[in-house]
């Protein structure tokens, strides 16, 4: 059982804590308030951090690396929630030079230098094509151009080819090669099929995606894509999953997936489940299913 003055110490803990968190929120933050205040055993971790979330959150640079300074990277989650300011609301490139220093802080604090601090950065630029703000990274950081380059997270890859950031894609391209059987599960599972004419034409990959990514393609109605891959040569009829799955969204659809599944071999005397189609609308009480079914019977 824990004595009086244990239960006094965490009741003043708490205390502290809280008013460390509703500083950092004040439209004003006191820094002379918080440095008595973490001079008196505030927990500038306290509950994961919660100062440094708001402090990052609006944008307040000087206010973060104070926080730095008195021990949050203790908390696991504060290299991420720093990391992660470049894509905060009203982060703009006016606020950089700030952002930069804060980075400088931590990687100085903690010792690390590793480039994980920079990957929301990265990823951020390169989204938006911005090569010559990765260029000066580099140059600051000593960093080289694989390593930013394998830095790109596939799915804003995805977003280069869509935005047609050419210059970009021609970079990360120069030192990864990404274009393998995940990006394309990752584009027919997306209903990405800007990004799939990509793979496609690039003839890097073997027009074999998974029934998991096709499965998910039909759920959604991602029409483009698998009108994409028909047309390429892929065995889409007599799979009773994408039966299932086309069944299955017209409680979203209205069954106009379907319809393109009775439009491209598919029948409404197929079966599922060890049952037939129309058995299985019924027992679903998919009426919508049941329209269409009745319809091509």
């Amino acid at each position: 059982m824990a004595s009086k003055e244990q239960l006094l110490q965490k009741e003043r803990a708490k205390t502290l804590g809280e008013l460390l968190v509703a500083e950092c929120r004040a439209d004003s933050p006191n820094f002379d308030t918080l440095r008595t205040m973490c001079l008196n055993g505030a927990d500038v971790c306290y509950k994961h951090a919660a100062a440094l979330h708001w402090a990052a959150k609006l944008n307040r640079f000087s206010l973060v690396s104070f926080l730095v300074d008195n021990g949050v990277l203790a908390e696991p989650v504060s290299r991420s929630i720093i990391a992660n300011m470049c894509n905060n609301k009203g982060f703009s490139e006016e606020c950089e030079a700030e952002f930069f220093e804060v980075l400088d802080n931590v990687r100085r604090v903690n010792g690390n230098a590793d480039i994980d601090i920079f990957v929301p950065y990265i990823n951020s630029m390169a989204v938006q094509g911005r090569l010559d703000k990765l260029r000066a990274l580099m140059k600051r950081y000593y960093l080289t151009e694989a390593e930013v380059a394998k830095s790109v997270y596939i799915r804003i890859i995805f977003e280069i080819i869509l935005n047609t950031h050419d210059e970009m894609l021609e970079f990360i391209n120069g030192h990864v090669d990404w274009q393998d059987p995940t990006a394309l599960d990752l584009a027919v599972s997306g209903g990405d099929w800007v990004v799939l004419e990509y793979l496609i034409k690039g003839g890097k990959v073997k027009l074999e995606p998974s029934e998991k990514a096709v499965s998910q393609a039909i759920f959604t109605g991602s029409t483009e894509v698998l009108d994409m891959l028909i047309a390429c040569g892929y065995s889409f009829e007599h799979n009773p999953e994408f039966l299932k799955k086309a069944a299955r969204a017209a409680f979203n659809d209205g069954g106009r997936m379907l319809k393109y599944m009775f439009a491209h071999g598919y029948s409404a005397k197929d079966c599922y489940g060890g049952k037939s189609l129309r058995d299985n609308a019924l027992a679903d009480g998919n009426s919508a299913a049941l329209a269409v079914i009745d319809g091509a019977a």
